[in-house]
C-alpha cells in the first residue's frame, strides 16, 4: 500500500485529506471510522466529515455489517477520483524531486569545478544515492566505483547497476571521494568513517555541499 502519509513536508489540504482517506478505503474498505482515521493521521470527527460527504456525492457504498461496523467501497466514480488525485500528487513528487537533483548538480558542480577528476565511493544505497548518481552523470570526469552500506542485508546486491559492499572495502577502492547519499543519517555515518579511512579521501556530506 502507498505510504503518502510520512513526509513532514505535505500540507494537509482538501485534496490530501480526500486522497488520504480515499486511498485507505480502497485498500481496506473494512475498517472503522477511527482506524480510518489513525490510518489517514485524522480526527475520527474529520473523517465523518469526510465520508458523508463521499456518500453524499456517490463517492463510496457504505454497507453496514452491524451496528458498530461498516463497509466502505468506493464506487466506479469514486475510483475515478482517487486514481485522479493520485496521479495529480504523483506528478507533484516528481516536479519535487527533479527540482531537488538540479539543486544537487548545481551544488556538486562546485566541488568538480576545483576537484574534476574523482573516483566516488557512495555511503549509503537508497533512494537518496540513486538521486546521487544521476546528479554525478552530469560530470563526465566523476566516475562512481562503488557504494557501501551498513545494513549487512544489501551486501552483494545491485543498485543502480553497482554492487554493494561492506565499508570495509572503502580503502581497497582507492576512491578520492566518499559521498554520503544519507540526509537522515549523514551526520552519523561521518562520525563512523572519518577516522578509518585515509585523510586522503574527500568526505563529503549533502549538507556540506
Amino acid at each position: 500500500m502507498i505510504n503518502i502519509n510520512s513526509s513532514a513536508f505535505f500540507l494537509p489540504t482538501k485534496k490530501f485529506r480526500r486522497l488520504t482517506i480515499l486511498l485507505t478505503m480502497y485498500h481496506e474498505p473494512h475498517l472503522s471510522q477511527q482506524t480510518i482515521a489513525k490510518s489517514a493521521n485524522l480526527s475520527s470527527a474529520m473523517v465523518n466529515q469526510y465520508v458523508k460527504e463521499f456518500a453524499r456525492d456517490k463517492l463510496i457504498k457504505v454497507t453496514e455489517i452491524n451496528k458498530r461496523d461498516k463497509d466502505y467501497s468506493l464506487t466506479a466514480k469514486g475510483r475515478r477520483l482517487l486514481f485522479s488525485l493520485l496521479m495529480n500528487c504523483s506528478a507533484e513528487i516528481v516536479q519535487l524531486y527533479a527540482q531537488a537533483k538540479q539543486e544537487l548538480v548545481e551544488k556538486l558542480s562546485f566541488f568538480f569545478s576545483s576537484n574534476p577528476n574523482q573516483r566516488i565511493v557512495l555511503f549509503g544505497g537508497a533512494e537518496t544515492a540513486a538521486m546521487v548518481i544521476q546528479a554525478v552523470h552530469k560530470f563526465p570526469h566523476a566516475e562512481i566505483i562503488g557504494i557501501v552500506d551498513n545494513d549487512q542485508s544489501k551486501w552483494g546486491q545491485t543498485f543502480e547497476g553497482i554492487t554493494i559492499q561492506s565499508p570495509a572495502a572503502i580503502t581497497s577502492m582507492e576512491p578520492d571521494t566518499i559521498i554520503i547519499a544519507s540526509f537522515a543519517r549523514q551526520d552519523e555515518i561521518f562520525a563512523s568513517i572519518q577516522d578509518t579511512v585515509p585523510q586522503d579521501i574527500n568526505i563529503i556530506k549533502l549538507s556540506s555541499l
